[in-house]
């Protein structure tokens, strides 16, 4: 069994997707989960050339969907279904897996009661799951595909539009079977009534934070030194125990 970043990426070459943020992203993972594999779901736009280099990636796996656009957004959803995936973590290409985001997952990681992660952490991050900021364990049960089947029967728009329609089904039809088992880590107040929630102990800034869309220049910087959490609503909303 593998544990797997699952990201997309479609068209032609773009500097906020790729080549560099995605190679960046496969270096970070490799040198911070050198056991884990990035599953990359490729529409066939994809450059060629690119493909060829990064498929030489020992923890790259290419899922070639033969799909264009943004329908490739819902493929990464899918990687948890693959027999040989135990762990997902579904991430943008155009964010980086930095020392924030891996302090949540490794986080979740040791906390084997919860079997789904989502990570709010900007105050713009009003979604019940963020496409890009969310993970699952093959032990939570839950067949995305079926529920996504489900979905296009009754499809239900969250407000994100047709572009958005990832987060929306993620939103209605995942978010409900995992609500009682999910951890998340926010800032800004990004916590809903009745989740099991953790602060991050760390000051939030603007010029990083998860999710954040990072450039050329993007640096792995230092932690911050952390805070000590709220451990009463951690208590409370989180049912952790203390260490």
């Amino acid at each position: 069994m593998v544990r797997v970043f699952s990201f997309c990426l479609y068209g032609p070459p773009n500097p906020r997707y790729y080549p560099l943020p995605i190679v960046q992203n496969i270096h970070l993972i490799a040198t911070h989960y050198p056991d884990w594999k990035v599953y990359l779901y490729v529409s066939p736009d994809v450059d060629s050339g690119f493909l060829q280099e990064v498929a030489l990636f020992p923890n790259v796996v290419l899922k070639h969907t033969g799909k264009l656009g943004t329908i490739n957004r819902l493929e990464r959803l899918f990687a948890i279904e693959d027999p040989d995936v135990e762990t997902m973590f579904v991430r943008d290409a155009d964010s980086r897996v930095h020392w924030k985001d891996r302090w949540a997952i490794n986080d979740f990681m040791s906390k084997p009661q919860f079997v789904a992660h989502v990570i709010r952490d900007h105050n713009e991050h009003n979604a019940r799951i963020l496409a890009g900021m969310w993970g699952m364990h093959k032990g939570a049960g839950v067949g995305i595909k079926d529920l996504f089947d489900l979905y296009l029967k009754n499809p239900i728009d969250l407000g994100y539009g047709k572009d958005g329609v990832d987060q929306s089904f993620l939103g209605s039809y995942v978010y409900p079977c995992v609500k009682s088992r999910l951890l998340v880590h926010y800032s800004n107040q990004r916590a809903l009534n009745g989740e099991h929630v953790m602060e991050f102990p760390f000051p939030f800034t603007e010029s990083f934070h998860c999710g954040k869309v990072d450039g050329a220049t993007f640096v792995d910087a230092v932690p911050a030194t952390p805070r000590q959490p709220d451990v009463r609503r951690a208590l409370i909303n989180g049912r952790f125990k203390l260490r």
